[in-house]
């Protein structure tokens, strides 16, 4: 993801405030987790995240933003390039009207969300307390809905630049509608209480659920769609 054209330090100074965004928030996170929206203050996240009051602000404008985070904070780096990599610019034969997206999207898209979930820095009670406490509140929902388009479009960008596609096509569109619907499901089941399953063995099976579902025919009536993994 990186242009090699900026590495006079401007690339490295980008990452060293995705770093700190980071940080910020999940700092902001853990603590929502433990004592709910109202009770932490913004100098306790400082603490926590080792920064100023003043660095906050240059960041996010509320607490309510820093809990929410900014899109693409939550995909490490590494698992974000090693999805765009994986594509090898081959959708559609370079992107022609109704072609297939790269054979190895559904594998690759299950590597980056385990690995996103092995990243995070909370345990399964604290997430569980965390969507409780945003879901509980109003205004931070809004936020969160509103938020949520700006990281469809930022997953949109991933996607485009691994297929070699513009951003506009709609089948990334409905790429990333099929994987959000089908980490939404998963999460939910991950993240109940009775669940002994692993996040990896869940989405597979939701995967496989889809492309059992809803599969699509080539005009040549082979079917594509989601493989088994």
């Amino acid at each position: 993801m990186r242009d090699d054209a900026n590495n006079d330090g401007g690339g490295l100074r980008e990452r060293k405030r995705a770093a700190t965004r980071s940080a910020i928030t999940a700092s902001a996170r853990l603590l929502t987790a433990r004592s709910g929206i109202s009770g932490f203050t913004v100098e306790e996240v400082c603490e926590r995240a080792g920064i100023s009051r003043r660095t906050f602000f240059n960041y996010f404008p509320t607490k309510e933003d820093a809990i929410l985070g900014h899109p693409g904070d939550d995909i490490p780096e590494a698992l974000a390039e090693a999805f765009i990599a994986g594509g090898g610019g081959t959708a559609g034969g370079g992107g022609t009207a109704g072609g297939a997206l790269s054979a190895s999207l559904w594998p690759d898209f299950i590597e980056l969300a385990v690995g996103m979930m092995e990243s995070m820095a909370m345990t399964r009670a604290e997430v569980i307390a965390l969507k409780d406490a945003i879901t509980a509140e109003p205004r931070l929902m809004e936020k969160a809905m509103n938020g949520s388009s700006a990281a469809e479009q930022h997953y949109v960008a991933m996607l485009a630049e691994r297929e070699s596609l513009p951003a506009d096509d709609p089948r990334l569109q409905l790429a990333i509608g099929a994987m959000a619907s089908v980490a939404k499901y998963a999460g939910t089941v991950f993240f109940a209480p009775d669940n002994s399953r692993s996040y990896r063995d869940i989405l597979t099976s939701a995967i496989e659920a889809l492309a059992a579902v809803a599969p699509l025919r080539a005009a040549g009536g082979q079917a594509t769609g989601p493989p088994s993994t």
